[in-house]
């Protein structure tokens, strides 16, 4: 019974000294410092634990991290059932002063406060915050500290806020509304749904010049809607995207979150080509409806595109992983190709063309076939009609042939051509897309007369020079046999003459 006792009163001192140190004034004073400095120890940061109170049925504690981030909790517990019933305030008034503890550079002022309540197997957090200036709450279920289930609504969440907080370059302004209900977060089984709306949106012109190298309009805005979908390892998307340049719509983006892939469908809409004139380089007249896919992997991506164009069919495919782009054109109109482009009318035909071009390299080929195509009425079948009394304009050419090499933005094309009156090839004539210039001559025969033609100067309305020297040189051969008297012809003279011409 001695022993007894002295187990039995052993246990009550140890009993004492537990709950002395734990749930009373000096105990938690005994306490306090060891626990800062535990946690400074952890997070490498200078850490103040401002007030610690631990009670069997309550506690409070006010942490101080840095001079700008304050974490305050307060609640009851249940030793019992290991149960908790708190609430919770973090103010962060300075991001970037966390960066040695997030393990990146974040900036600005971040606040949460909620209340968690729950026990060991099942637990919920409800909050509030306003990240990047928006107006966020949030439910969030866990099952033994694991994330199940969350639901969230951010309402005008700005844009160019969130991009700063992530230390990114501004590279758009706008707002964002996010309603999310995802009953299941378990990532190899996702089920739920989220709806994104964008709003107000507008690009910034200096950050995208000076990243991308691209000048871009001043008044570029969006807005748009996303619905997404979340099945298994997969986010489904239906996106509608509208801009002050073009429309894309997506029915089934699909990411897979596992494999890090991206698969969708896409319309692109531009209804003025014109305000594409930052990205082409080109005025251009008229709008285009691009369809296709696009497919992403760690590997490639590839884009095939679809559009019906100028009377024709426009099939294009990209791969990143080749660093090329094939396009294949069938049947189009010239005449409408080249009022898009905003060239005068030169050649009327139905023109197939094939295109493979490296992007890495900017070079590549082009072969086109203009099929019963007819030069139209211009500066240079005038001139032949006045030098050489032909129209050329009434000649049909059955298959007109043009391959070029693409050197950057300088085309080198050879050309031939052929009707039943004439004849007309060029070889390595140049065109220089970036300063609109033509450098060519094309060898045009007419009967059995010789018309060299230069072409220089400006694309649209370049110089035009015809060397007739060969034309009156034949001119005045036919004029001479005309007025040489007979005697004359039949004679050796005559013959020394016909020689000499």
């Amino acid at each position: 019974m001695k022993y007894l006792l002295s187990i039995i009163i052993l246990l009550f001192l140890l009993v004492g000294t537990i709950y002395g140190l734990l749930f009373t004034a000096p105990g938690n004073q005994f306490l306090q410092p060891i626990i800062e400095q535990k946690i400074a120890d952890q997070i490498a940061l200078s850490t103040k634990l401002e007030h610690f109170l631990l009670r069997p049925d309550r506690f409070e504690v006010s942490l101080k991290i840095g001079d700008d981030t304050s974490i305050q909790t307060k609640g009851t517990i249940e030793l019992g059932t290991q149960s908790i019933d708190a609430t919770y305030d973090v103010a962060i008034h300075e991001l970037s002063q966390l960066q040695t503890l997030i393990g990146q550079q974040l900036n600005g002022p971040f606040q949460t406060h909620g209340n968690i309540k729950g026990d060991l197997k099942i637990m919920t957090i409800d909050g509030v915050s306003d990240v990047a200036k928006s107006q966020t709450a949030y439910h969030l279920t866990l099952r033994e500290f694991t994330p199940e289930a969350l639901t969230a609504k951010i309402a005008h969440l700005h844009i160019d806020q969130l991009l700063y907080m992530l230390n990114q370059p501004i590279y758009t302004k706008g707002l964002v509304d996010i309603d999310a209900n995802i009953p299941q977060l378990d990532m190899e089984s996702l089920k739920g749904n989220i709806v994104t709306t964008l709003s107000q949106g507008m690009l910034q012109p200096t950050p995208i010049q000076k990243d991308f190298n691209i000048s871009i309009p001043h008044n570029l805005t969006f807005n748009g809607d996303i619905q997404t979908r979340l099945i298994g390892t997969k986010a489904i998307s239906h996106l509608d995207l509208t801009t002050s340049i073009a429309n894309f719509q997506s029915k089934s983006l699909v990411y897979n979150l596992k494999e890090g892939s991206l698969s969708t469908d896409y319309d692109l809409q531009v209804p003025d080509l014109d305000k594409l004139y930052f990205i082409t380089q080109q005025h251009m007249d008229g709008e285009v409806n691009l369809t296709g896919d696009v497919k992403v992997d760690q590997e490639n991506i590839q884009i095939n595109t679809h559009a019906n164009i100028f009377g024709g069919v426009l099939e294009a495919t990209y791969k990143k992983k080749l660093s090329k782009l094939y396009v294949k054109i069938q049947n189009i109109q010239t005449v409408a190709l080249t009022d898009m482009l905003l060239y005068p009318h030169i050649f009327d035909s139905r023109a197939n063309v094939t295109i493979d071009y490296n992007t890495d390299k900017e070079d590549g080929t082009l072969h086109a076939e203009l099929l019963n195509g007819q030069i139209l009425p211009n500066k240079m079948s005038f001139l032949l009609q006045q030098m050489a009394n032909f129209d050329i304009t009434k000649e049909i050419y059955q298959r007109t042939i043009i391959d070029t090499k693409i050197d950057k933005k300088v085309l080198h094309s050879d050309l031939y051509m052929k009707s039943r009156l004439t004849e007309i090839n060029s070889t390595n004539g140049t065109i220089d897309l970036e300063d609109q210039t033509i450098d060519t001559t094309l060898n045009i025969k007419i009967r059995k007369n010789k018309l060299p033609v230069t072409l220089t100067g400006a694309l649209t309305s370049p110089d035009i020079k015809i060397d007739t020297k060969a034309l009156f040189k034949s001119k005045a051969k036919e004029e001479l046999k005309k007025r040489l008297p007979e005697n004359i012809k039949e004679s050796p003279f005559g013959d020394l003459i016909k020689n000499f011409l």
